[in-house]
Formats: C-alpha cells, structure tokens, sequence
C-alpha cells in the first residue's frame, strides 16, 4: 500500500510538472485571433500585440526577448507574470524605421521568445522552457508625386507666348502616376496647350520624373497686366488624397502703352477736333505799315525847323 501511494504521488507530481511546463503559450495575436502581417506606419512604427497563455495549474513568470526589422528600434515589457488559468496581453513597440528608404511592401520579421523564469514565485534553476512567435512586419506604401512649374524666362508681348516646363516627380516608395493635372491661369486672355496631357496617367517609377513643356499664349489684345499660374496634380495610387501644386507668374506687356493708345484716338483723317487759339494782338502784317508812317512824321518835324 505504501509503495502504492508512492507511485500515486510520483506520477501526480510529474503530470503537475508537465502541465506546468507544456500548459502555457506565447502568440501573437489580438482579440480577433493570431496576426500574420502588421503594417508599420508612416512614420515607421507599429504595436505588436503578445497573448501569454497560461493553462497550467501554477502561476510563471517569463522573460520576454523582442528583435526586429529593417533596423528598427524595438522595446517589449523584460517580465511577465501570469496566473494559473489566465491570460495576459502585453505590447512590443516598434519604431524608428525609415520606411522611404525601402520598397513598399517590403516585409521583415518581428519575433518574441519567452522563457520561464519561475513558478510559484520559485524561481526556475535551470531556465529554458521557452516559446516563440513572430509575425511580418510591412512596409507601407507612400505616395508622394510633387509637380515643379519653371518661371518664364521675361515677359511676353501681347500677341506672343512663352514656354513653361513642368516637373511631375515621384518621391514616394512604390511607383505612381497623376491621375489628374490641372493648369489655371487668372488672365482670361491667355490660353495654356494641350501639353499638359503628357504628365498625365504616366506611370513615374520610384525615385523618377518626367516633363512637359507648356505652351502659354497671350492674346494680341491683353493688356499690360501680371497673370499668376498654377498647377496641381492628384496621386492616382493614393486614391486622389495625396495632391501637389506649385505657381508663378508671367509678365505681359500690351501691344501699345497707354499714351500710344491715347495718340491712337486722333487720325491722320481728321475725324478728330482741330483747336484753334487767337489773342487780342493786332495782326502781325499791320506793324510795319504804323511804324513807316512814324518815321515819315518825325522826318517832317524835323525840317521844319
């Protein structure tokens, strides 16, 4: 009987052992269940949720050990404990990434490895009971086109056009096109070329551009007058939210200044009012006649005497 109840309570105590030691998991996962893939922000940070299970009938404590990707600063909690029968989610933090200097789409791993440390509150002698997971970690897409208006050389004369290169460059990680470039210029006498089109629906690969040169004409009749320009172009990949513009301003100098197109008013065809302008003078023919007969009466005077 004696040895009996020996081998009762050997046996209880290794069951007891290997629950404690086999009944317990790290994963990945939140509350909809294990995570295959974690998008990293924009800013090149991400949470990684860890679920520690405990389904042994004593409590342990683990230590957590975290790396991760793309050289990425990475903080998880050092310990954890977790009652009998419970579970217990912590947060591993990544951040520091930059995520402009990979593909988008790109993937690395993140893994945790937990190891138990003690149970019971005794720590373990010899640690090693360990568990792991990991989960890959993505590398977002960024969509960043910029579009460049040159400035025009000078000023235009009425009647004449000037040349304006435009630049639609890709800055984001993952290629790109404008979905939609838009040209607006506040002087209803200038009309802009159809050139502009050639910016449009293009795909712009990473780190790439290309260019249009566009024409812009002034009518012979503008007038004298500053016309700002504007253009803005629309990132097709980010759904239309992702836009860019850029502006100048051509100088157009009239045909005509102003005092000729007073001057103009007045033609050769006389149509236009003629003044004249008279004095109370006498007529100028009449003053050598008056002064001919003064000098003939002061002769007479004189010899007389």
């Amino acid at each position: 009987m004696i040895i009996a109840s020996l081998i009762v309570s050997i046996s209880a105590i290794t069951v007891t052992a290997q629950d404690g030691v086999t009944g317990w998991s790290t994963t990945i996962a939140d509350e909809d269940g294990e995570i295959q893939k974690i998008m990293l922000s924009n800013g090149g940070g991400a949470i990684v949720p860890i679920l520690i299970q405990n389904d042994g009938i004593t409590s342990i404590e683990v230590s957590l050990d975290c790396t991760g990707p793309f050289e990425a600063q990475v903080a998880c909690p050092a310990d954890v404990t977790v009652g009998a029968g419970q579970n217990v989610t912590v947060d591993g933090v990544i951040s520091g990434v930059d995520v402009m200097a990979h593909p988008a789409g790109t993937t690395e791993d993140f893994q945790v490895t937990a190891t138990v440390t003690a149970r019971q509150g005794i720590p373990v002698a010899l640690p090693g009971d360990t568990n792991s997971d990991d989960v890959a970690i993505e590398i977002p897409a960024i969509h960043m086109l910029s579009i460049k208006i040159d400035d025009p050389l000078g000023p235009i004369n009425a009647g004449a056009d000037t040349i304006l290169r435009m630049t639609l460059s890709n800055n984001g990680n993952i290629a790109d096109r404008a979905s939609e470039v838009e040209v607006s210029v506040d002087c209803t006498l200038i009309t802009v070329g159809n050139q502009i089109s050639e910016l449009t629906n293009k795909e712009v690969a990473v780190g790439g551009s290309i260019s249009a040169n566009v024409v812009f004409e002034a009518a012979l009749s503008h007038p004298s007058k500053y016309c700002d320009v504007e253009v803005q172009a629309i990132s097709q990949g980010s759904g239309g939210s992702q836009t860019s513009s850029d502006d100048t301003r051509i100088e157009v100098q009239a045909a005509t200044d102003d005092r000729d197109n007073d001057d103009g008013g007045k033609g050769d065809d006389g149509g236009g009012t003629v003044e004249v302008v008279t004095t109370g003078l006498p007529a100028l023919g009449v003053i050598p006649s008056i002064m001919a007969l003064f000098s003939a009466a002061m002769i007479s005077t004189r010899l007389r005497r």
